[in-house]
């Protein structure tokens, strides 16, 4: 019985490669006899080698959109915006429980620990960038666009004396120069595969990467090398960052979020280089002058007749009468035809007229593809109303909350959690139990969130109420509002601070912030709380 098992579960994938199915399916899905499904038997492929072959020509497309799509780019654009903005800003969580510690501590110790990471990441000589270009928030915001344009991004902590205690800084690199070694390829396999190497349960060890970009031709007057870097040092500290969003369970390399988004990319830039250039010809070729005569007839107007003082003599008297006596009109032009000669405009029939229902039906595409809105990605923000607008931010933030939780902790945590790990050595920050504690409870001391851009408004009175409510119910604590304002909480508790002692020494009462706005679009009216006037008496009416 085990063997004619296997044999009918072996003509069963034959057959299912070659699209041949036995019996009638229980699903539709299954079939093979219906026009939607015929021809249609992609295999499941093995998502840990999927991408070779494809990987570089979807990566090359990719850029090439970015560099000369305008859609593509400012779509990009606009989800870096809202997703990481221009400065993220670190809000360290350490596990009160784990550490035996109360709130009041925790609070001492973030305010210290986010000041120095704040910083060495705004260093005004850039020296947590390897290259000392960028901050730490920029270097965030480009590896977040490499990450969603490219699929991966990858940068190497290093350590360098530059003149500050924290040695720690970044090399963002691109990760198409992880790859394996030529002489190694005979390797590839369950532990090797495109430059990463394996442990036997799966997890990514080391990196191969190359010393210089398969693309750079100035740097192959040196013979290739690659540099073997470890994922983690030997206190656990990291070494390098390789993030991706897989979509299967033994995916190792990222594809770019644009390549669902190509197609429809190229075709809508396809069809409005063509509309624009019908639209240029149509502009530039204005008229025609339809004339009655033949070709015939015109090339024997046009053809030498060895006299160059030789005209037709009605044509010789009708320029002499026109000379004599011109037609002239104020601020017009008056251009004279030649007998049975009619002027014909050309039809104006660009740009089409089905034109832009098909551009937002693209658009729409694309904007789905990456992850943000239609009016976002057209700035077409028509039809828009507040209820609307609403149901789309609430849409869109979950979206960007997901995706900022998740680029954050598997890119900037593990950066602070090595830029912590030499504070602490250093001494410049303590933990509880000294540094060998910290080897012990790194993730409860190195847990952290990541404050981006806020979440914005679309009616500031509505939403202000609302959160105002929420608050009073305790559905919601100032804290949260305060983060969805994209702010620290810590610091705007020490603006309040300072500014009632601000206005205390000067003699001023504190704010009053019980204050509710009238209704949108209501205006004061002075007369507002008099009492309205009694209505004239209405005549008796007498019966008849």
């Amino acid at each position: 019985m085990g063997l004619i098992s296997d044999i009918g579960a072996g003509l069963s994938r034959a057959a299912y490669s070659l699209g041949i199915s036995f019996g009638q399916p229980r699903r539709d899905a299954g079939r093979s006899d219906i026009p939607e499904m015929n021809g249609w038997n992609p295999p499941p492929g093995f998502a840990g080698s999927n991408s070779y072959g494809e990987r570089d020509a979807i990566l090359g497309r990719a850029r090439d959109l970015d560099k000369n799509n305008a859609w593509i780019n400012g779509g990009l654009d606009r989800r870096v915006e809202s997703v990481i903005g221009g400065s993220i800003r670190l809000a360290a969580q350490p596990e009160l429980t784990i550490l035996n510690r109360d709130y009041d501590w925790r609070m001492k110790w973030t305010a210290k620990t986010e000041a120095r990471f704040k910083v060495w990441g705004k260093d005004i000589e850039r020296r947590c960038d390897a290259r000392q270009m960028l901050t730490f928030g920029q270097i965030t915001k480009l590896a977040y666009l490499t990450y969603i344009r490219d699929g991966e991004v990858a940068a190497e902590i290093r350590d360098d004396k530059r003149g500050i205690s924290n040695t720690t800084n970044v090399l963002l690199f691109e990760a198409e120069r992880i790859s394996t070694p030529s002489d190694r390829m005979f390797e590839e396999g369950p532990l090797l595969r495109n430059g990463i190497a394996f442990s036997s349960s799966g997890a990514a060890i080391s990196y191969y990467v190359a010393s210089r970009h398969p693309a750079d031709s100035a740097g192959r007057k040196t013979s290739d090398r690659w540099d073997y870097i470890p994922r983690f040092g030997k206190t656990g500290r990291a070494k390098l960052v390789h993030v991706f969003s897989p979509r299967y369970a033994e995916q190792n390399r990222g594809i770019s979020r644009l390549a669902e988004a190509m197609v429809p990319a190229k075709m809508l830039d396809r069809v409005d280089r063509a509309e624009v250039q019908a639209a240029l010809k149509a502009a530039i070729l204005s008229f025609f002058i339809r004339s009655p005569g033949s070709t015939d007839d015109l090339q024997a107007a046009l053809a030498p007749t060895g006299n160059d003082n030789e005209l037709d003599a009605w044509v010789d008297k009708y320029l002499d009468y026109r000379t004599k006596s011109p037609v002239r009109m104020d601020a017009a032009q008056i251009v004279h035809l030649l007998p049975e000669e009619d002027v014909v405009a050309p039809d104006a029939s660009h740009p089409n007229s089905n034109y832009p229902a098909f551009a937002r039906f693209v658009l729409q595409k694309i904007a789905a593809s990456l992850g943000i809105s239609y009016p976002q990605l057209s700035q077409d923000w028509s039809g828009i109303n507040y209820s609307s607008a609403r149901a789309l931010l609430n849409e869109l933030w979950r979206s960007f909350l997901e995706d900022r939780e998740f680029f954050t902790q598997q890119f900037c945590t593990p950066i602070y959690a090595a830029w912590l790990e030499v504070e602490v050595a250093n001494g410049d920050i303590t933990v509880p139990g000294g540094p060998a504690n910290f080897y012990r409870n790194k993730t409860a001391i190195c847990m952290a969130e990541w404050i981006g851009p806020g979440r914005g408004s679309v009616d500031p009175l509505k939403e202000a109420n609302a959160n105002n409510l929420d608050i009073a119910a305790g559905r919601k604590s100032t804290v949260a509002a305060i983060l969805e304002d994209g702010r620290d909480p810590t610091d705007v508790m020490a603006e309040e601070d300072w500014y009632l002692k601000e206005r205390a020494k000067r003699g001023m009462p504190p704010p009053n912030h019980n204050v509710k706005a009238a209704p949108t679009g209501a205006e004061d009216d002075p007369n507002e709380n008099e009492p309205a006037p009694a209505p004239p008496a209405q005549p008796e009416r007498r019966a008849a």
